[in-house]
Formats: C-alpha cells, structure tokens, sequence
C-alpha cells in the first residue's frame, strides 16, 4: 500500500479539529467500560515501560481498568492493524512508534492506513539515539568517529534493530551526511545487537537506549549522541549536529493514537489526564533513567510533528533506497 505525501497531510487537519474550544464547556468525559492500551513492541522495551506508567494513573482518573496488550511485530504494524480495525468508542488506543506512521507505509503492506484509519492523540515521549561501541573502539567523539570511519581500509560494521528502524535510517542519513560507508547488520532487536557488539561481532551499535546500563558499567563506550541534545546524564558526549552533520535536528518520538471516529470528548480527556501522568515526579524519575523525554503535547501539535516525519523519514528511505526483502 502506498501513500503520497499529500495523503498524509490529513494528519494535520484530522487532529487540528479534535478539540475544538466548545468542548471545554461540556461534561468530562467517562467510560462506563474497561480500556485497553495496545503496545506494539513486546514487553520490557521502552514502550512498554511508558504504557505501564501512565495506565494506573490514567485507569484512576477515568474509573476504569486499563488493560495494557503487547502486539508486537511487522515495526508495529501488528497493533496498529488491531487499533485501526476497534471500534472508534474511546475503550481502545494504541501506544506506538513514530516511524510506525512515518515510515511503515513506505516499506510494507498493510490491511489499515495509519493516516485514515487512526488519529493522533499526544506525543508520549521523545528520546535521542546514539552510537555505542566496545571501551577500546579509537573514537571518542562524533568528529574522531568520521575520521576513523574515513581512514578505514574497509567499511566497519554497524548493528541496529531491523531494516526501516529508527535507527537504520538515522545510520544511512549519517552516512550520507557525512560521507561515510558502513555495513549495516540488521538484528531483531536491540538486546540482540548490544549483546553481539559485547562479544566482538559488529563494530557499531546505532542504538536506542538499550545500551545504557553497559555504557553506565563501562562495558560500552558512548561515542556519540544521535539526536538534537547531548543527554543529560553524559553531558560531556556532544551530538552529530556538534560535529556538523546536518539532519538531525528532531528525535525518535513514541506516540499515542486512537481508531478515526473516536469522541474528540474522549480524545481531550485521555489527551490530558496522559500528560498530567507522564508530568508527575515519579514517572519523570523512570523516564530519566531509559534516556526519556516526556513531551504531552496536543493533538494538533501531535499531527504536526508526525507530518514533519512523514517528509523526513520518507526523504531518507527515497535517497538511499531502503527496501525490506
């Protein structure tokens, strides 16, 4: 299935009309049934983590059981089938990567559009990727990294989660930006790539933050911060936009959407009682320790930035050819 670009500027004009101001005078809306928050990653990940931490939280607000169901698979296309297929009553929504908008539609086929069949509710959280390597890899930064790259007699080896991932794209814009070639080695997962960059078998991890703990024990080197900010708990790393590598103005976002048709009523109270969540001290603690940025921003805002996306990512997969066999 494919989608131009002009399709998905509906996203823009489908959120922007989710709450309009008459809305504020009416009665809060209330489920009078369970929800359910699908998660298309599998449990343990950051997703995961997100959607368990703002579920109680939101389940005591609106006086209902949360019910949080992993279906993972196909870059989320799994979930967002399931979402985009529920009935459109409030009682479902899905919590799912960016790039599940922005770029899925571009390499693989689905039965739903992601642009027609679901809605933006909120930008949950945004986190910068970065480049980890072994403690005795030559570089230090982003600027010795290119040199190393460049000085290379043969292309070194990079790992990421799969083709089309946040962080397959990030490696080939970086390459491209910077005049560089690697190998890429697609993993089904992050823990799988750390744990072969630990044993030796790949030369580069463009990761997530699944390396964390390994760089905090000192058995990975942070070489690089992949995003807008260096992060707060290495602030002597810099970032590629640093070294002058252009493109990465704008980090990984997860995000939470509805079924198209769903109450605007539903949409602002979930819109706000997940911000209020992810804005508590507690939840801020746990997203501080995976890399994580809470972000709670509108449906329209929302919509707004995926749009952004859908032109990035899609320039990216365009110019470098990307494909999934």
């Amino acid at each position: 299935m494919v989608f131009s670009l002009n399709r998905r500027s509906a996203l823009v004009g489908l959120a922007a009309a989710c709450v309009p101001p008459a809305l504020l005078a009416q009665p809060a809306w209330q489920p009078a049934q369970p929800l359910r928050l699908l998660v298309s990653f599998p449990t343990g990940g950051h997703l995961d983590v997100i959607a368990r931490l703002i579920a109680p939280p939101l389940a005591e607000a609106l006086g209902q059981p949360v019910v949080v169901e992993n279906r993972p698979g196909a870059n989320g296309n799994i979930a967002g089938s399931a979402a985009a297929k529920a009935a459109p009553d409030g009682l479902t929504w899905l919590a799912t990567s960016a790039d599940a908008v922005a770029v899925n539609p571009f390499l693989y086929r689905a039965d739903f559009d992601p642009v027609k069949d679901l809605v933006p509710v909120t930008q949950l959280v945004s986190l910068s990727m970065m480049v980890v390597a072994s403690p005795s890899f030559p570089a230090t930064d982003a600027r010795s990294l290119i040199a190393h790259l460049k000085a290379s007699p043969r292309p070194l080896s990079y790992a990421t989660p799969g083709v089309g991932s946040g962080p397959h794209l990030a490696a080939e814009l970086f390459q491209r930006e910077a005049g560089v070639k690697l190998n890429h080695v697609p993993y089904k997962g992050l823990a799988a790539a750390i744990t072969d960059l630990l044993g030796g078998h790949v030369d580069l991890v463009f990761d997530a933050g699944v390396g964390l703990p390994q760089v905090r024990e000192g058995k990975l080197k942070l070489v690089t911060v992949v995003g807008r900010e260096r992060l707060p708990e290495f602030p002597g790393v810099g970032t590629l936009r640093e070294a002058g590598v252009r493109g990465f103005e704008s980090d990984a976002t997860f995000v939470l959407l509805a079924p198209a048709g769903t109450p605007q009523t539903a949409i602002a109270r979930v819109n706000a009682e997940v911000a209020r969540a992810l804005r508590t001290e507690t939840v801020q603690a746990q997203l501080r320790t995976r890399n994580l940025r809470a972000i709670a921003n509108s449906p329209a805002e929302a919509a707004r930035a995926l749009q952004a996306d859908v032109e990035r990512q899609g320039r990216i997969i365009r110019e470098a050819g990307i494909k999934v066999e």
